[in-house]
């Protein structure tokens, strides 16, 4: 994965999942899937380690909130 695609993709998902709702048509599962896979590449910015981390944290407090 280039740096640039990391970047866009990462910025992407940081704008889309603090509005997302626990009855999402994808489901948080899916959204989740997409952050883990850009775990693999997080350290092609220098931020991306602790960008990634916020995003998985948010996701299990959304799924702490649903159930």
């Amino acid at each position: 994965m280039l740096h640039h695609q990391f970047e866009e993709d990462l910025t992407h998902l940081e704008q889309i999942i603090p509005l997302l709702i626990p009855g999402s048509p994808l489901g948080l599962s899916y959204w989740r899937r997409r952050v883990t896979s850009l775990s693999t590449h997080q350290r092609l910015v220098p931020d991306g380690t602790t960008r990634v981390s916020r995003l998985l944290r948010l996701f299990d407090e959304l799924e702490r909130t649903s159930t």
